[in-house]
């Protein structure tokens, strides 16, 4: 979806640019600059770069406020007014930012009142524009206020292209202040576009300059032509549901951009209207002329509205079905470190996630998806429905119903005009899969009737009809316009081949005198030379196949001599490889057989230790000490044991693990011990924590599960539940847990222990009791890189 409101997106990239918006204040003497005028800018400067933020890490506004009234209280002191209201008006956007609208205004408010009591009307106006535009807002009635300020004074200064911007950002909040409603937005753009056509272009330009300032960011397509009005009616036609007239507004500007001979915009306009055939779901068009977007930013050096056209082009590749090249080209977009918002960020988010998603990496699609519901929380609700869009469609193509439910219903309580229809036909359908597959039957056949009436009144087959019939037309004027410029140039060839047939003729009479003698000559000439260089041309050339045959023999020589000086060294290096191979597999058997044999010294301290306990929950501390102990060492063994040198068959572990300690226990002949485990090689850095959290929980069994002696049931499960995703099992039909013990509150040092090293490995602890206690541990090895060994 295009981003709305594209000229608050330009104001507020150039204020956080270098330079920012400074008012219009009266110029100051080159006496006040003093050097402190440089330690404001690099305030200023690194309070920017701290407000903006990145692909990893959200704005921080405190810090940013901060260096900006260190700013504000550096100018007071210097007398310089012009940093004085740059300072106090970044001080107010990073308030607006973090919606404190009644601290952000009232510092706006002192840049106001200093441009009126100048009589700087111009100055004023810039510092109610950047206040109204700061952020997207959900309720704009204060914004609007400024902003009617702000046309007043445009209007009695006579600047026309400071109406228009005022005018196209009236518009755009008029769709939050009148719920959706578009007759006043369009009233506006259409006031846009007579002022539009009345000044011309050149003057928005040098408008949206003088507002920019020092900015050395610039957004392509935003100006000039009649683009800005034509774009501004495309949006308000998608927000009213009418696709087709949004591809005739588009279309329009295409066509204008070409015809001017000066394409300067067309990256941009190309763009745009991909996004208006991929909204009409004509994918092969939108992918034709995004490739010409990305063709032409790549030949201007740009990266033109980089992060929305990141999004279209891996959407792009993935519906081409290549979703390593749009996985890389994404990765490549983050590299370039551009100065994102979070609208970026949330976009780059759910590429990523979609990406992954066709790479069937489902757990880490569903990060990043997660990611920017968490990013859009940032954001108005606009966005946020757009994120819960994303993953609704995410969770219900996987059939997880359950998860895709909370998004949906959120998205149908949103306001009706608050999602253009095309996106609430998507939201009805899905619901209605979520609603049949749970049962709701009665709920899903509502919102089946919904999406029906809805998708019937935007796409239906007179709109169908008219979208084909806007695209024949620009293809139609586009070959007529060919069809002409051809005529033309056969014309001017025919009347050029004319008047050259009539030069050759004239010509062609003195020619034959002049030359009819010469011929002869020539000939007589030529066959005198010609034996000559023939015979000089031969000479030359076994000379030079000589020297070249010379030249061949010795690189070939040289070439042979370097070939036996490799093998030689080839085999030397596999002979050192395999006995540096040898050496290391000898080094890593020693090193687990010497940590397996110290843990077995600990043990054996420790059984030494308990025999002089008299103490019964000392010497059952001292015991169980000693098992935590046994389960590591019991690890290292099998590694040195075993050509695995970094993995631990799971199988043996666990069941060496368990009768051990039913042995250690005296309980080997009245406990029945069941084992289901996959055969499974474990990586150490989690066969580690999950031995000893089978440790300490088939401890706890042993010990509290069947007082008196009573018999009973262990049962131990290990599976592989899908790729690389793990769950351990460990469970007993014993007498539970004490009626006043809650285990997940529990601070018993195994319990502890437990939810530590669940935590370590990044996995989901469940403990249940139900005719004994179940510990069920879910995990998955993907995340071994972060697993301390």
């Amino acid at each position: 979806m295009p981003r709305p409101g594209s000229v608050r997106l330009i104001l507020l990239i150039a204020w956080l640019g270098f330079g920012g918006f400074p008012t219009r204040a009266q110029p100051i003497h080159p006496s006040v600059a003093k050097p402190d005028t440089h330690q404001i800018k690099a305030l200023v400067a690194l309070g920017k770069k701290k407000l903006r933020p990145t692909y990893t890490r959200k704005a921080d506004r405190d810090s940013a406020r901060l260096l900006f009234q260190q700013a504000e209280t550096i100018s007071a002191r210097l007398g310089n007014q012009k940093w004085l209201e740059e300072s106090q008006s970044l001080i107010g956007i990073t308030y607006l930012l973090g919606n404190n609208w009644p601290e952000g205004k009232a510092y706006f408010m002192k840049v106001v009142r200093e441009g009126r009591k100048r009589g700087d009307k111009a100055g004023e106006i810039s510092a109610l524009l950047r206040m109204s535009t700061t952020v997207f807002c959900d309720d704009c009635r204060e914004n609007r206020t400024a902003l009617e300020r702000a046309l007043t004074l445009a209007r009695e200064t006579g600047d026309q292209s400071q109406q228009m911007l005022i005018l196209m950002e009236m518009g755009y909040q008029d769709f939050q202040l009148h719920a959706g409603d578009t007759r006043e937005a369009e009233s506006k753009a259409l006031q846009v576009l007579a002022i539009q056509n009345k000044i011309g272009s050149k003057p928005l330009t040098d408008a949206y300059h003088a507002l920019a300032g020092a900015s050395v960011y610039k957004m392509p397509g935003e100006y000039g032509y009649l683009s800005n009005a034509y774009y501004f009616l495309s949006d308000i036609s998608q927000a009213k549901g009418d696709l087709n007239q949004k591809l005739f507004y588009i279309l329009k500007v295409v066509r204008d951009a070409e015809e001017s001979g000066e394409p300067d915009e067309l990256d941009y306009a190309y763009y745009r209207l991909g996004n208006a055939y991929y909204e009409l779901g004509q994918f092969e068009k939108s992918i034709i002329y995004y490739q010409k977007s990305l063709a032409l930013s790549r030949k201007k050096g740009e990266f033109m509205v980089q992060t929305a056209l990141a999004n279209r082009m891996a959407i792009t590749l993935l519906k081409q079905g290549k979703p390593r090249e749009a996985l890389r080209f994404l990765q490549d977009v983050v590299r370039k470190n551009l100065p994102y918002t979070y609208e970026d960020v949330m976009l780059l988010a759910q590429s990523f996630g979609a990406c992954y998603d066709a790479l069937n990496q489902y757990h880490v699609a569903e990060t990043y998806y997660l990611r920017s519901v968490a990013w859009s929380e940032e954001i108005t609700s606009g966005f946020r429905y757009a994120a819960w869009r994303k993953i609704s469609q995410f969770y219900t193509a996987h059939g997880r119903f359950e998860k895709a439910s909370p998004y949906l219903t959120q998205l149908l309580a949103a306001p009706a005009k608050k999602i253009i229809p095309s996106h609430q036909i998507e939201i009805y359908w899905m619901r209605f899969k979520v609603d049949s597959a749970r049962g709701n039957y009665r709920s899903a056949i509502t919102h089946y009737q919904k999406f029906k009436a809805l998708n019937d009144s935007v796409f239906n087959e007179t709109k169908s009809k008219q979208i084909t019939q806007l695209s024949i037309q620009y293809e139609t004027g586009k070959k007529d316009q060919d069809l002409r410029l051809k005529e033309q140039a056969i014309q001017l060839l025919t009347e050029k081949s004319r008047l050259q047939q009539n030069q050759l003729r004239q010509a062609t009479y003195i020619r034959n005198g002049i030359f009819a003698g010469a011929v002869l000559l020539i000939l007589l000439l030529g066959l005198g030379f010609k034996g000559y260089r023939v015979k000089k041309h031969i000479n030359g050339l076994l000379e030079a196949k000589q020297v070249e045959i010379n030249r061949k023999n010795h690189d070939l020589q040289l070439i042979v001599e370097e070939k036996d000086h490799l093998l030689v060294d080839r085999e030397q290096l596999l002979t050192d490889k395999d006995r540096l191979l040898e050496e290391r597999e000898w080094m890593l058997r020693e090193m687990h057989h010497r940590v397996k044999n110290n843990l077995q010294i600990i043990t054996s301290l420790l059984h030494s230790q308990g025999s002089f306990l008299k103490d019964k929950e000392a010497f059952a501390a001292i015991r169980e000490s000693q098992n935590r102990v046994h389960a590591m060492a019991l690890i290292h063994q099998k590694l040195y044991q075993t050509d695995r040198l970094s993995s631990v068959p799971m199988d043996d572990y666990i069941r060496e693990i368990v009768d051990y300690l039913t042995n250690s226990f005296d309980r080997g002949t009245i406990i029945r011990r069941e084992f289901d485990i996959d055969l499974v090689d474990l990586d150490i850095a989690f066969a580690v924590p999950l031995g000893l959290i089978l440790n300490e929980a088939v401890t706890n069994s042993l010990k509290y599960a069947f007082p008196g002696g009573r018999s009973g049931t262990l049962r131990i499960e290990f599976k592989e539940q899908g790729y690389r995703t793990y769950r351990l099992v460990i469970a007993d039909d014993g007498a539970g847990f004490p009626a006043n013990l809650n285990p997940n509150l529990s601070r018993t040092l195994g319990m502890s222990l437990i939810r530590g090293l669940s935590e370590q490995i990044d996995g989901t602890l469940s403990i249940t009791q139900q005719e004994g206690v179940q510990i069920s541990l879910t995990f998955f090895e993907d995340k071994a890189s972060r697993i301390p060994a």
